[in-house]
């Protein structure tokens, strides 16, 4: 007799198996709550699932069929759900028949579940759970940490690779950690609803998790294909001062994820977290780790996706990238973060757009090199922040340190309390096109609009910054100091700070500040002798000779206008403008040179306006 049949004829008088007629009768109002065309509610109206099983049909993948006889509600298996008795041997018995089955659907109707021991999730399993089925992690709190795994506990070699059960599916309900009503007896013990590894295909929705405690509520690690759609989660109570992203994605390996094997790095790829919420917690999204492989290459996470999601009230980062590659953090809004809005660490060809950010306890967004002692230092790299809206942040809009190719582009910042934009330490950077209205608000002349420091290839243009309408104002709108190389500061509408429009001490700054102008030396600080000129000084009806030292506020500009009629004639004209102790004369030897006759003051640079 064919083991199906034999399951049927050992059942209770209420049927332990149920055909997809007795599940729509036990599922009650789960179908109405389910989205129309979901999978879940194509099992709950009866509608034919073909050849493909339920979460084959989330992935649109052809594996083997789901039959009507795999589907286990667990109320008919015994469970009350009346959150007293504790039901943890029925859904362990339920979980058993899927392993044995090879695949199934456990069904779980409205009521509260306690579980007081770790659930082993199978290969091919689906939990679908009514929007009011509530699973309570209870039990001794030092003991049962997690709801669910997918592994081996303590078993090392589990699995390698994306090789180790997948193909899991959950839908609906509640998962209560029970942090705030039954916590352990020390902040060195955290909890967790779902720790999985080597996983290929893990689909979750719309499912509610409240009340942890410390650890990630969700731990994704050495997953691929994994999509969390609709999901909220609340109340994540933090104690110490580890760090604990309710969603986590992480790398294998013995430090990350000790629970179960194996320890080979595999990281986390295609993944997509969308629609969900994140309120009152420590952390939101993200990873704090990085590696080397074998070979002394960075190890990546690929394909993240964290799209059009809602943070709300975290104490520290709301989105936190670490190695990922060809990643998006688009469309999210993040209000009342403790720490930086999103915070990128040693990723590379990373997309960050049309987010809205607005009251951080840091910076907006951070753009971090990941540097460890004895181990790991990696920039960011190849990264576009474009078209996010910014306002009310403790520090900085922007925090760049020690980045490569990093774009920022077309975003609108308010009421920022420091810089609009403040880099460190990278090379080829372009911040154009931004709109800064309101920065430095902490202290009247104490920041900068845009300070640049350690910098070189670092293109500021097209830029829009003014304080009018705000209560400070910032010291220099742009602030070029020594130790820069290759800044070019180009058409930039900027209204003066406290002590004026740009503080440059760099050598080689190029500086316009409207369209028709362009800088004709580098910035200098000589009295004397020949000055060869980047351009032809006939092209310009006249030039802006800058002479003295922003340190000692001598700096001074001065308008120098050529022959009515024929502009500026090589051999016959002089430059001849005051200063602030004196005055600057200059002969036009060539079109492209002139001979510092006398200055009182040191030319600091020239600027032609055609």
């Amino acid at each position: 007799m064919k083991k199906l049949e034999k399951d049927k004829m050992n059942s209770n008088s209420q049927g332990t198996k149920v055909s997809r007629r007795k599940l729509l009768q036990s599922l009650g109002v789960v179908g109405a709550a389910m989205a129309i065309g979901s999978v879940g509610s194509a099992i709950v109206q009866g509608k034919p699932i073909a050849t493909s099983s339920v979460t084959d049909n989330v992935y649109g993948t052809d594996p083997e069929p789901l039959l009507d006889d795999c589907i286990f509600n667990v109320k008919l298996y015994g469970a009350v759900g009346d959150g007293v008795v504790d039901d943890t041997s029925i859904f362990e018995q339920c979980l058993t028949k899927v392993n044995e089955h090879g695949r199934g659907t456990i069904v779980v109707p409205p009521g509260t579940y306690k579980l007081t021991r770790v659930l082993r999730l199978y290969r091919n399993t689906m939990i679908l759970m009514d929007d009011g089925a509530v699973l309570k992690r209870m039990g001794n709190p030092d003991v049962h940490l997690k709801l669910f795994i997918n592994g081996v506990s303590g078993d090392a070699d589990y699995a390698f690779s994306y090789e180790g059960d997948g193909n899991l599916t959950l839908i609906g309900g509640t998962m209560d950690l029970c942090g705030d009503t039954n916590p352990p007896s020390s902040s060195a013990k955290n909890f967790q609803a779902l720790a999985l590894a080597h996983a290929d295909r893990i689909y979750m929705e719309r499912v509610q998790f409240v009340n942890g405690y410390n650890g990630h509520i969700i731990e994704f690690n050495s997953s691929r294909n994994v999509t969390l759609r609709n999901c909220s989660f609340k109340n994540q109570l933090v104690k110490g001062t580890d760090q604990y992203e309710m969603v986590q994605i992480d790398f294998a390996d013995s430090l990350s994820f000790p629970l179960f094997g194996a320890y080979d790095n595999t990281p986390c790829r295609d993944v997509l977290i969308e629609g969900c919420t994140f309120e009152n917690g420590h952390r939101g999204v993200g990873t704090h780790g990085s590696k080397y492989d074998s070979a002394g290459q960075q190890v990546f996470h690929e394909n993240i996706r964290i799209v059009n999601n809602h943070f709300k009230g975290l104490k520290d980062i709301a989105i936190k990238p670490e190695s990922y590659r060809n990643a998006i953090v688009s469309g999210n809004t993040i209000e009342q973060s403790g720490g930086n809005a999103i915070s990128v660490y040693s990723c590379s060809n990373l997309v960050i757009s049309d987010n809205v950010i607005r009251q951080t306890g840091l910076h907006g967004i951070a753009i971090t090199r990941k540097t460890v002692a004895g181990g790991f230092d990696e920039p960011s790299v190849l990264i576009q922040v474009a078209d996010n809206v910014i306002s009310n942040v403790k520090n900085s809009a922007f925090r760049i340190i020690g980045g490569s190719g990093v774009v920022v582009t077309g975003n609108y910042c308010s009421a920022i309390q420091r810089e609009g934009v403040y880099v460190t330490n990278t090379k080829d950077a372009v911040i154009k096109g931004n709109v800064f209205r309101g920065v430095t608000q902490d202290q009247n002349a104490l920041y900068y609009g845009l300070r640049i420091e350690g910098c070189s290839g670092v293109e500021v243009s097209e830029n829009t910054l003014t304080n009018q309408g705000f209560t400070n104002n910032y010291k220099y709108a742009v602030f070029v100091p020594a130790g820069n190389t290759g800044v070019n500061i180009n058409l930039n509408t900027l209204s003066p700070g406290v002590s004026g429009t740009l503080y440059n001490d760099a050598v080689d700054t190029l500086f316009s500040t409207a369209q028709g102008e362009r800088l004709l030396t580098e910035v200098l600080n000589t009295t004397s002798g020949t000055v060869t000129l980047n351009d032809d000084i006939t092209k310009y009806r006249s030039v802006i000779v800058a002479t003295g030292s922003v340190t000692d506020e001598t700096l001074r500009h001065e308008i120098a206008r050529g022959w009515i009629t024929t502009g500026f004639r090589p051999g016959t004209d002089i430059i001849h403008v005051l200063t602030s102790n004196g005055q600057f004369v200059a002969k036009i030897e060539a079109s492209n040179q002139i001979l510092i006759v006398s200055a009182s003051d040191p030319l600091r640079y020239i600027i032609g306006v055609s």
